[in-house]
């Protein structure tokens, strides 16, 4: 673990060489899948809550049609919930120039459930403000397994933080309850 670790760069820019199938669904293993008895799942979740939820941007995948599609963590499968996002809409989802939104192979939108989570934790005084706040170090647990699993598997994975909430939520059709917490834009890399 130690190479993967110490290979992990950001990597701003992709091929459009389709990411193999098998590659996808070991991201999304890292991300969310289920590791154990319990329904846990390969991220840490505060009170065992889990409101993370992934919704998915496909522009380049092998076997896989482009569209956006609902990660299904108890089948660990890919719900089709709408069709393919242009380039232009996927590069206006972020805060100044950031290309690599419309060139990478996937976009994997990480969607919470803030209010579920800050409900649980009011419950606990004096941490009910911390709901939200556990919600984004799991986002950021999240991440990096699959940054970690993405250098593992020879791929190029950065996270956009910098994003415009509302047009995340229009182009991936959140319904109102899910906020964006973060995306994380995986393709081939381009050798620059």
């Amino acid at each position: 673990m130690v190479g993967c670790i110490e290979a992990r760069r950001s990597a701003r820019e992709y091929t459009e060489t389709p990411l193999p199938i098998g590659v996808l669904s070991q991201l999304l293993w890292s991300a969310q899948g289920i590791t154990g008895p319990d329904q846990k799942r390969a991220t840490p979740s505060a009170g065992g809550l889990y409101p993370l939820h992934l919704q998915l941007v496909v522009q380049h995948v092998s076997e896989l049609e482009p569209g956006t599609y609902e990660y299904m963590t108890d089948s660990h499968s890919l719900k089709l919930v709408g069709d393919r996002i242009s380039g232009e809409t996927m590069y206006g989802l972020g805060i100044g120039d950031q290309p690599w939104l419309k060139e990478a192979a996937i976009v994997i939108g990480v969607t919470a459930r803030l209010g579920d989570a800050v409900r649980h934790f009011e419950r606990q005084p004096p941490q009910g403000e911390r709901g939200a706040r556990y919600v984004y170090m799991e986002t950021g647990a999240l991440a990096q397994n699959v940054h970690l699993q993405s250098t593992a598997l020879g791929v190029g994975c950065v996270l956009v933080a910098g994003f415009d909430d509302a047009r995340v939520k229009d182009a991936l059709s959140l319904p109102s309850d899910l906020e964006p917490t973060a995306l994380l834009c995986i393709g081939h890399r381009r050798d620059v």
